[in-house]
């Protein structure tokens, strides 16, 4: 007498002998393959690192731009008539303190070939600060550009003399900082400056070990 096998239990032993079988092992596909030393691929590589390096040096370009325009752009403010001091110099500690004064609304940098000589051995010097500033009594965006505008003409002018452009510091700041009064016209004058501080040497980071330092008591 024969037996009659269930279909379901023939059904779950077709599914385990075929479960038993080693996985097929991914193949990549061939549309996908991109030799190392394709000729085509090589060049494609070499297109986008050309491309890369023009748009770096395209935005390079376009700040160089801006930096021009912030510096030739005029100021809408009424100019002061009459001689601006050309350069006078004080020392702080070790250091010399150049400053050079504006106009109202002045930017530009106009010095004597005297004090070009003066500004000038500041090339060998190890770092130099310059520090844009304005006769403003409150911070506003358009005092915040003069200043930057006048320390960037500095800057500028410092390159042309001889002075790496790596040891040059800038910074700008429309209001405090005052040398003077803002309520005379001598005193804004006095104000409306930028200082050049040569250092005569480059400064050493401190530290809470040295004894010379002080710390707050709680």
């Amino acid at each position: 007498m024969q037996r009659l096998i269930p279909m379901g239990a023939l059904a779950a032993a077709c599914l385990l002998a075929g479960c038993s079988s080693a996985p097929k092992v991914p193949q990549a596909s061939e549309a996908t393959k991109r030799p190392a030393n394709d000729p085509a691929y090589i060049e494609m590589l070499r297109a986008r690192v050309e491309l890369e390096r023009a748009r770096q040096e395209l935005e390079l370009q376009r700040r160089t731009a801006a930096a021009q325009r912030l510096m030739d752009e005029p100021v809408m403010l009424k100019t002061i008539a009459g001689p601006v001091p050309d350069l006078s110099g004080v020392r702080r500690g070790a250091n010399l303190v150049y400053t050079v004064r504006f106009r109202t609304g002045g930017t530009r940098v106009e010095l004597s070939p005297a004090a070009r000589q003066i500004l000038s051995s500041a090339a060998q010097a190890p770092l130099v600060w310059v520090r844009g500033r304005t006769d403003a009594a409150q911070a506003n965006p358009t005092d915040e550009r003069i200043a930057r505008a006048r320390a960037e003409s500095m800057r500028v002018l410092l390159v042309q003399l001889g002075v790496p452009t790596q040891r040059i510091r800038t910074t700008w700041q429309a209001a405090g900082d005052a040398v003077a009064p803002l309520d005379t016209t001598e005193g804004r004058a006095a104000n409306r400056r930028v200082e050049v501080e040569v250092y005569a040497a480059e400064p050493q980071p401190g530290s809470l070990d040295d004894p010379r330092a002080t710390v707050a008591q709680q």
